[in-house]
């Protein structure tokens, strides 16, 4: 499910408001499910005390949000790294490319 509402809600706003263009919808497929199941992991933490747990409850849970803030963090920095070293290897503009168009491999009914 949220999974569809990333993919119908904030894509749509994403390229509208900042020109971020997710064509293969990584954030939505594995971005916001995890961001979603580690916030989901703090409130387990405060439902599901468990002995094996190292740190008292509030401890524990600070260190689930942490975890997903560092996470976060780590994601961003990568891809930005990622997507200057590509820009350095390929430094062309893509606005000279054509939009890719697959009509032709569909028949339809007009």
């Amino acid at each position: 499910t949220i999974s569809t509402l990333g993919y119908f809600h904030s894509s749509p706003y994403l390229e509208e408001k900042f020109g971020i263009f997710d064509t293969c919808g990584v954030g939505n497929l594995h971005g916001y499910p995890s961001v979603l199941g580690g916030l989901v992991s703090i409130l387990f933490v405060y439902l599901y005390p468990a002995d094996f747990m190292e740190h008292e409850i509030g401890v524990q849970s600070l260190f689930q949000l942490v975890a997903v803030f560092v996470t976060l963090a780590v994601a961003t920095i990568s891809g930005f790294i990622a997507g200057k070293i590509s820009l350095f290897f390929n430094p062309s503009s893509f606005t000279d490319v054509p939009d890719y168009e697959d009509a032709v491999w569909w028949v339809s009914e007009d």
